[in-house]
């Protein structure tokens, strides 16, 4: 009989440390499956510039992005087109590379050219005006530069419904006209001289010759490109369709993001003025040693269409009291290096002036 308790007992124990056995295992999966859904904090750069955290939960969250200063930006843009055999296989190029460009074309091409520059504008390039007849614009009457200059933007506008937002002179020949023209006028910080080295049949070459010329092209901008550069090409050239073909993939894996002209700007927070002249975007560091701005109206205009912090001090640690949508109307009424004050929705703080402009609200 007391062996039978004792048996009794041996199994009762037995039982119990299963079951508690099997309640810290079934703790420890639900510990485990807790942690997996945990809210993952990431670090990246709040439009201050300064490094931030922010919550990002669920399979399908989008991560924030980071500022686009920490990337090398550059800024390919091709002249003179389109030619829809060459003009293709640069954007053939640019896709397959996950690239876009800017292409500045001449406004009596355009109906013939029609489908590559759809095509173009469906892959996030940017068109832009180099007149209508490629004329040098400081040789030229004052109403017949103003008609080679509208009359693209309105056949543009007509013809596929966008704004064209920038202006390339002929030749470079800007100087002596920016007063009349109400455009940004975008120059260029390396030259391929692509031009001088296309095919002439009256001046033949050898293969091999050829293929020398390209690389010295390829080995001079792989040598001196920096972030913030723009390089000019020209795309009515097989010549240069070649070159791309080879620059274009190198560049990228020289780790270069080839970026449109109007989208290095505003990734470097330059804003584009009509009639001021640009060579190149090269970043602008330590926003907060810029001397202080004037007190007046501006507008917030941030890298993607983002929000810009409103904070309690002018520091970035201090407490965000809100965030100010894109375009938003704002009055300075004091600043300081690198931070203005001002009110929104009843509150009043500080912002980073790198994301205000004077300029009209648009």
């Amino acid at each position: 009989m007391q062996k039978k308790k004792i048996a009794l007992s041996l199994i009762s124990l037995m039982l119990c440390a299963l079951f508690v056995f099997g309640a810290c295992s079934s703790d420890s999966k639900k510990e485990n499956n807790e942690k997996d859904k945990e809210t993952v904090t990431l670090d990246f750069v709040d439009a201050d510039g300064q490094d931030a955290t922010e919550d990002v939960g669920g399979e399908n969250s989008e991560l924030p992005p980071k500022t686009p200063s920490t990337e090398k930006l550059i800024a390919l843009t091709y002249d003179d087109g389109p030619n829809p055999s060459t003009t293709n296989r640069i954007l053939t190029t640019l896709e397959e590379n996950n690239s876009v460009a800017t292409f500045f074309i001449v406004g009596n091409r355009i109906d013939s050219g029609h489908d590559t520059i759809e095509r173009a504008v469906d892959m996030g390039c940017e068109i832009a005006n180099h007149t209508y007849d490629h004329k040098y614009l400081n040789e030229i009457s004052d109403s017949e530069r103003n008609n080679q200059i509208n009359s693209v933007n309105s056949k543009m506008k007509n013809d596929f419904g966008f704004e064209v937002k920038l202006l390339r002179a002929p030749g470079g020949k800007y100087k002596g006209v920016t007063d009349s023209i109400d455009m940004p006028l975008i120059q260029w910080s390396i030259d391929t001289n692509d031009w001088r080295h296309k095919d002439v049949s009256s001046k033949p070459r050898t293969e091999e010759q050829r293929q020398k010329e390209m690389d010295e092209i390829i080995d001079h901008v792989m040598d001196n490109v920096k972030s913030g550069d723009i390089i000019l090409m020209h795309d009515i050239y097989d010549f240069t369709a070649d070159m791309s073909e080879i620059l274009i993939p190198k560049l990228v894996a020289a780790g270069y993001k080839l970026v449109t002209v109007s989208e290095m700007y505003e990734a470097y927070a330059q804003g584009l003025e009509g009639g001021e002249v640009y060579f190149n975007a090269y970043f602008k560091p330590a926003v907060h040693t810029v001397e202080p701005i004037p007190a007046g109206d501006y507008y917030v205009k941030t890298e993607n269409g983002g929000g810009l912090n409103l904070r309690e001090d002018a520091t970035t640690s201090s407490a965000i009291l809100a965030e100010i949508p894109d375009s938003t109307a704002l009055k300075v009424t004091e600043a300081v290096k690198g931070w203005a004050k001002v009110s929104y929705n009843g509150k009043t703080g500080w912002v980073s002036t790198a994301y205000l402009r004077s300029d009209s609200v648009g």
